[in-house]
């Protein structure tokens, strides 16, 4: 087997390990509470998407910190669920392969930096595991799409290229 094609088989193996983390995300607590706040319940990743849904709604909210995280998320979600997927043109089209790649950068940037700076600047909660999952999910994402290489058509290989001119 080829480099390239092995290299695109460990891309979509990361992808898709993204994908398995970002849905483990939705299922795991997002915040762990010191012993002495036991009675609270910690949130899930999927109630997020009813804050989502809340910050969209509110016309006056135009915090930076959540504005960034917004978009970061959503791009996040949309990147991981379909990078698996688009493997297959992304190992064709370069200008595809730079644009997807510059934008799961830029998410991941962006989104894991507020993250971090969230939880590392509040001391009353410490992250969860669904954080972890997410982290996790927009790296394994960013990493995936750095593995995908493009695979030379037989025409381009060295059995059908012209003899070299002398």
């Amino acid at each position: 087997m080829e480099r390239a094609r092995r290299m695109n088989l460990i891309a979509l193996a990361l992808l898709i390990t993204a994908l398995i983390a970002y849905i483990a995300f939705h299922f795991l607590p997002l915040e762990v509470y010191p012993p002495d706040l036991y009675g609270i319940e910690p949130d899930r990743g999927y109630e997020v998407w009813g804050e989502v849904v809340e910050f969209a709604k509110d016309p006056s909210a135009n915090d930076p910190q959540d504005m960034i995280a917004l978009a970061g998320f959503l791009c996040a979600a949309f990147l991981i669920i379909v990078s698996p997927f688009l493997v297959p043109l992304l190992h064709r089209s370069r200008w595809m392969w730079w644009t997807v790649v510059l934008v799961s950068g830029a998410t991941l940037c962006g989104l894991g930096g507020v993250l971090l700076l969230i939880f590392f600047h509040d001391g009353e909660a410490i992250p969860g595991s669904g954080i972890h999952c997410l982290l996790a999910a927009l790296a394994l994402n960013f990493l995936g799409l750095l593995f995908i290489r493009r695979e030379k058509s037989p025409l381009e290989s060295e059995s059908f290229a012209p003899p070299p001119v002398v």
